[in-house]
């Protein structure tokens, strides 16, 4: 049996087109693809991306091999059972408008850059093969995750080396980096790498610290004097981090804001002392899936019948939730918006989200990735454009698995409540309801009675029984 178009997807694509001529901003969704091995309903694949969420997908990660060539983290991943490579390939083929980012390094492959950039014999071979790999798997660029270089000028000459290379091709090149001024000032050449590479990702998060007290691990704003008592603990926050940036140099629309879709745990030392700031005796117990102390991803976050205490940070902007004498800060879709604000505010890039298979992507919690789908909403709304999946053949006599939709301008109009008799839709309540004079267009009402406009792609009309754009023969227009 096949499936209709989900409304949330026909919305996002109309939110998405609203407003065309402003500037576009991106999404950019790094990919964990050791999530393919999670357990207990986590299992997370290529099939399980939407890929209508990012405007960029970053494989998340290749590895710098002894003689300085790109190599797969795990070859199980990337070529053998699981097959990434190949299915981020043919991803690409069937939404082309998506760009797909291969990125290098990680925690893991701290040590490795080094000897790599260091010497230009390895350094010329690593730029070789990212340049093969680009092509071979049709990547749309490379990401340098780099954590953490030593020497500012080997990181730049590692970064023109490839922008060099990558130029005949017109590939992107992108750089994750710690964020903080305490960190940056002794790692990075700002102004310089800023001249090179398409995007900055700012990691702004994991900067909880370890103080002995709970502590947002992705602040927007610093905490109170008695909690960021220090100008290294002020610095901890992603406003600081978008500043310090900005006053070196790097453009606005070159940074992307890191949001973590996972949550940092603690456990209380008094379970009954559970706010910001509480006492603590260690990191949190590692979660039933994701299975790494003190990390929750945030569908153990929302689903943990533990976990049920949940408070909101309005001055930091952050959510925190405790209960079994464990204590987690995470973003939630409210801090998202917030986020969101100071990213239009000062005019950035976009959001980052590490990492798109820590959402609620089965919907365990409600709707499906709701940060994902908060992110699009607000950072999309002036005008960012999502990806356009390539058109589908028409039905015959099977109905296809699924609709997919191609990039149209949908035009909106926001109303006052019109008079019943005058001829106007007049919104009977709050929700969806389709068009009496034509079926492929649908109203949200809201607010008592206000309402927008949008229109189905094309050859698809609203279906009010399932409220989502349907193929017309499962209609009754």
């Amino acid at each position: 049996m096949g499936r209709s178009v989900p409304l949330w997807s026909i919305l996002l694509v109309a939110v998405c087109s609203l407003l065309a001529a402003a500037e576009s901003r991106e999404v950019v969704c790094y990919y964990g693809t050791w999530a393919v091995y999670r357990q207990n309903g986590g299992g997370f694949d290529i099939n399980n991306i939407n890929p209508a969420l990012c405007t960029q997908l970053v494989y998340a990660f290749f590895d710098v091999g002894p003689d300085g060539s790109i190599v797969p983290s795990d070859a199980t991943v990337a070529s053998g059972q699981y097959n990434m490579l190949a299915k981020f390939s043919d991803l690409k083929q069937r939404y082309p408008a998506l760009k797909t980012i291969a990125a290098v390094g990680g925690w893991s492959a701290t040590d490795k850059f080094t000897p790599m950039a260091t010497n230009a014999q390895r350094r010329a071979t690593f730029v070789r093969s990212a340049v093969a790999l680009l092509q071979k798997y049709r990547f749309d660029g490379l990401d340098i995750d780099w954590e953490y270089p030593t020497d500012k000028g080997v990181f730049v000459q590692l970064l023109r080396d490839l922008a060099t290379a990558f130029a005949p091709s017109k590939y992107l090149l992108t750089v994750a980096v710690g964020g903080t001024s305490f960190e940056a000032i002794n790692r990075y050449d700002i102004p310089a790498i800023a001249s090179i590479v398409n995007f900055i990702n700012l990691m702004t998060y994991d900067m909880q610290g370890d103080y002995g007290v709970t502590r947002h691990q992705a602040a927007l704003y610093p905490g109170s004097a008695a909690l960021d008592n220090s100008d290294y603990k002020r610095a901890l926050n992603a406003e600081a981090v978008i500043t310090y940036w900005l006053s070196k140099g790097a453009p606005a629309s070159k940074l992307t804001m890191g949001i973590p879709l996972y949550g940092r745990t603690f456990k209380l030392a008094n379970p009954s002392v559970d706010g910001v700031g509480a006492p603590v005796s260690g990191v949190g117990t590692k979660g039933p899936i994701t299975q790494e102390a003190g990390i929750l991803a945030y569908y153990e976050i929302c689903s943990s019948p533990t976990l049920t205490r949940k408070q909101y940070d309005s001055a930091q902007v952050g959510a925190f939730a405790s209960g079994g004498g464990e204590w987690v800060s995470y973003d939630s879709v409210e801090s998202i918006g917030q986020k969101c604000n100071v990213i239009a505010k000062y005019g950035l890039g976009g959001g980052m989200v590490w990492a798109i298979d820590m959402d609620d992507f089965a919907g365990k919690c409600g709707s499906k990735f709701p940060l994902m789908t908060a992110l699009n909403n607000c950072v999309n709304r002036n005008g960012g454009v999502a990806p356009t999946p390539a058109p589908t053949p028409a039905p015959t006599t099977a109905r296809p698995a699924t609709a997919t939709t191609t990039r149209q301008v949908v035009t909106t109009t926001t109303t006052k409540p019109a008079t019943p008799g005058s001829g106007v839709f007049v919104c009977p309540r709050d929700g969806y309801f389709r068009d009496p004079r034509n079926c492929a267009r649908f109203y949200r009402c809201y607010d008592g009675g206000r309402q927008a406009l949008f229109d189905c792609p094309g050859g698809l009309y609203f279906n009010e029984a399932i409220t989502a754009c349907d193929w017309p023969y499962n209609v009754k227009c």
